[in-house]
């Protein structure tokens, strides 16, 4: 009989305190709903800082001169390539001329700095109504190497652009792979030839740089920096005086 009692004793301990816990009932107030707004637009008058290749910070180069379109798909600019001046080798061998690092300077009026930078070519891709930013930049020597005052060309003369990087400043988190980066044979004149082609999801929007080799063999000791070469057949006959060419960058919707 103790056994029994003690048993039923915790029971209805236990039930008193459950009844104990239970919570008065009462009516829930009814909830209210707010709403939010936010409107974007874009501004397509500014142009990107003109920093150098990789860069997001430090004095802005003077040159090269920027494209002024208010587009959002653009090629923003390029630096002009020298090869220097050289002496004519009068054999039937090729011949092949190394670009300069591009060369240009900082700052305004009396406090201007030189500087060197790789060559590269800038565009950008900041269209906001489109799903995927999906491009493609290509070159094409548009002109051949031509010295207008004596009528003579550097015929067969190509354009061999080396240690090719795509890179950014400003937009890192969207920059494509290195395999959007094509790889190309040395520029023929009137022959197009695609260097980028991104269809990667989520990436290419912003402004980036085509890059050709680094920085810092652009500021180097004389003779380091390989980004672009100019390639003449030893067929081409060599006449004095100063050649120049042009080559056309674009860019182009790859859906």
């Amino acid at each position: 009989m103790k056994n029994s009692q003690k048993l039923v004793g915790v029971a209805l301990l236990a039930t008193a305190a459950v009844g104990l816990a239970l919570p008065s009932i009462s009516k829930a107030a009814p909830s209210v709903t707010g709403k939010g707004k936010v409107t974007f637009t874009q501004d397509l008058t500014t142009n990107p800082s003109n920093n150098k290749p990789g860069e997001s910070t430090g004095p802005e180069l003077n040159e090269p001169s920027q494209n002024t379109d208010p587009l959002a798909l653009k090629i923003v600019s390029v630096t002009d390539m020298d090869f220097d001046s050289h002496n004519i080798i009068s054999n039937d061998s090729n011949k092949s001329y190394e670009a300069l690092p591009f060369a240009t300077t900082t700052g305004k009026d009396d406090k201007k700095e030189p500087v060197k930078t790789a060559h590269f070519v800038r565009f950008q891709d900041v269209r906001a109504d489109t799903t995927n930013n999906y491009f493609t930049i290509s070159a094409k020597m548009t002109k051949q190497f031509s010295n207008a005052t004596k009528g003579t060309t550097l015929s067969g003369a190509t354009l061999d652009y080396k240690n090719i990087s795509l890179v950014t400043g400003t937009n890192k988190s969207t920059l494509p792979s290195a395999a959007t980066v094509k790889a190309v044979t040395p520029l023929v004149f009137d022959v197009e030839q695609t260097f980028v082609e991104n269809k990667e999801v989520g990436k290419g929007f912003g402004v980036f740089e085509l890059m050709f080799d680094t920085n810092e063999n652009a500021s180097a000791a004389a003779g380091k920096y390989k980004g672009v070469s100019l390639e003449v057949p030893g067929s081409t006959i060599l006449r004095t005086g100063e050649y120049q060419a042009e080559i056309t960058w674009s860019i182009a919707d790859a859906k």
